[in-house]
């Protein structure tokens, strides 16, 4: 197929801005023509995700799959597509498999990191989060989504160290300082010990006091 690539992003873009009716309409007028590229069920696999047709999706990527036994998007997709099913050790299976695939794709630790969580491994969830933001340490959104995940598993350490690391880059939502002022809230009410708690406020003010947010909001804290 000609400027496949081209229409793989405008396909992907349409998916992006939620436009999933759309792309599947296009995506299966393509089909209907070429048969034979993974790439073009993994984008009717994620329109079908968006518009909540899981069952339907799962078939999509499992074709992808077929043509393309080493497209670790489809297989991640598959496995996140299982998960959202509350297939949960299918899911994790799937997710394995996509590592197996291609053991640098980050979005795979992510989603073998909700699998184990849901199956109350959460020692082994928050590992694969670590695996997942050192593969990709300068994407902040990524560093975002572990550092929360690994909040809500109560790891403290791992939350606290890539909630500093992602506010160290440049491309860092704009609501970090205000992620990480609830993430030293909570971790307050669940009870962490005050020294460290204190201490690591202190840090987070030494660290980016030349943000006046920070300076606010740690200021806030400490006077707590």
């Amino acid at each position: 197929m000609e400027n496949l690539d081209q229409i793989v992003a405008d396909l992907n873009t349409l998916n992006d801005q939620s436009r999933f009716a759309e792309a599947l309409a296009e995506v299966d007028s393509l089909l209907n023509q070429e048969q034979n590229e993974s790439s073009l069920y993994v984008i009717k696999g994620n329109a079908l995700y968006g518009l909540g047709r899981f069952e339907e999706a799962l078939t999509a990527y499992a074709q992808a799959i077929e043509i393309d036994t080493f497209d670790v998007q489809a297989r991640c997709n598959y496995g996140s597509t299982l998960y959202v099913l509350g297939r949960y050790v299918d899911a994790l299976n799937a997710c394995d498999a996509a590592i197996l695939t291609d053991d640098k794709f980050a979005p795979s630790y992510i989603n073998v990191a909700h699998c184990l969580a849901a199956l109350h491994h959460e020692d082994e969830a928050v590992y694969a989060l670590q695996q997942a933001f050192m593969l990709e340490p300068n994407d902040a959104l990524l560093g975002r989504t572990v550092a929360d995940m690994a909040a809500d598993l109560d790891n403290y350490e791992v939350a606290r160290d890539t909630y500093f690391a992602v506010a160290a880059l440049p491309n860092a939502a704009s609501d970090t300082d205000e992620a990480i002022y609830r993430f030293f809230v909570n971790a307050k009410q669940k009870g962490t010990d005050r020294v460290t708690l204190m201490k690591d406020i202190d840090l987070w003010r030494q660290k980016f006091g030349r943000n006046p947010n920070v300076l606010r909001l740690s200021g806030e804290l400490l006077k707590g």
